[in-house]
């Protein structure tokens, strides 16, 4: 996860501290093109290529990281 976590700090600067909890989109803030964008990045580092239907299915950060480790 704090890899995952890391490619997300080059998108948003957050005003408290991410956990497996936070919302990628309401708490974060990310635009459809943040979420795009960080979707190349993961694919690149773990090989995983994620669309839309897993964004609107993995909300949190934790549900992310779950979903890239499978």
């Amino acid at each position: 996860m704090e890899k995952l976590i890391e490619l997300i700090l080059n998108y948003v600067e957050p005003d408290e501290e991410i956990t497996a909890d936070t919302k990628i989109k309401e708490s974060l803030g990310m635009s459809s093109f943040d979420l795009i964008c960080l979707g190349e990045e993961i694919y690149t580092e773990f090989g995983v290529k994620l669309d839309a239907d897993v964004f609107r299915e993995c909300d949190t950060i934790g549900k992310l990281a779950d979903y890239i480790t499978r």
